[in-house]
């Protein structure tokens, strides 16, 4: 193990959740965050890992289209330079673009980038978890379940904090560790729940705690966003699917959290510089 404090809340003396030969996983006592995983090599990633979103991609898209509206009236311009962590096939790269928003993405699959660029879609080859995009260039960066793969959290939240504009908006999901069925059954019995590329369980409290320590507001998630994103028939399926998810998730009957958050408008914000405040706890 990396060492015995959790990466959230500090406290010292984890327990194991997860110990097999392929797969660790430690459980901070105090904020629950699992943590601690063993990164996978990127190969996993690709050939059959995507053939499943590919034979979903236009539902895919739909879904994303109601995700990327829901968030519009946090932006600060109608058509928002956007930037999708983990693209996969491309489904919200190119919703945002059927929007008519400027839109781009990353993965570490290069099969997945290479499937989206055959859709004429900007897309590029994430390495070392380094976006290879200059600061403040986005107004939006969404990921789906893609924090639980990264190495070190704080670092690849601050990452996709320096690409975004001052204001700018994040949106993402992740798989919630309170889901009922998970917080009953465990990884022994639910052992599909918590598969060997997952670095991290997050609840929906302590990722809210560890994304507020890299220094972005929080911000409530919403059903959907401005009426005319959305024709007609999109928006009442999403007023419906969006709004039994919303209850399932309060409820914890729902396997995913969506969190939404902005970067400080201003230079004087609370700023969590991960880096820096590392730099001197490395031995």
């Amino acid at each position: 193990m990396r060492d015995n404090v959790c990466e959230n809340c500090g406290r010292q003396g984890l327990n194991s959740f997860i110990d097999e030969p392929h797969q660790k996983l430690f459980q901070c006592p105090a904020c629950g965050l699992c943590q601690k995983g063993v990164l996978e090599s990127e190969s996993v990633y690709e050939g059959h890992y995507h053939s499943g979103y590919k034979a979903r991609l236009e539902s895919k898209i739909r879904s994303a289209k109601i995700r990327l509206g829901s968030v519009q009236p946090y932006l600060v311009v109608e058509t928002p330079k956007t930037l999708d962590i983990g693209c996969s096939v491309g489904a919200t790269v190119n919703a945002a673009e059927q929007l008519g928003w400027d839109a781009f993405g990353v993965d570490v699959s290069e099969k997945a980038v290479e499937l989206c660029r055959d859709q004429g879609l900007s897309c590029e080859v994430l390495r070392d978890g380094k976006l290879p995009f200059d600061d403040e260039s986005f107004d939006l960066v969404t990921n789906w379940q893609v924090i639980e793969h990264v190495l070190d959290v704080k670092k690849a939240l601050c990452e996709w904090k320096r690409v975004l504009k001052p204001g700018g908006v994040m949106i993402l999901d992740t798989p919630d560790a309170a889901y009922w069925k998970a917080r009953i059954l465990g990884p022994k019995h639910y052992r599909k729940f918590w598969p060997a590329d997952h670095i991290y369980t997050f609840n929906r409290e302590n990722l809210t705690d560890i994304i507020k320590s890299c220094g972005f507001e929080m911000l409530p998630g919403r059903l959907i966003g401005r009426w005319t994103t959305l024709t007609p028939k999109l928006t009442a399926y999403a007023l419906g699917y969006r709004g039994l998810r919303s209850c399932q998730r309060s409820l914890r009957l729902c396997k995913s959290i969506e969190l939404c958050c902005r970067k400080p408008a201003t230079q004087n914000s609370t700023r969590h510089d991960y880096l820096q405040t590392t730099a001197s706890a490395t031995v």
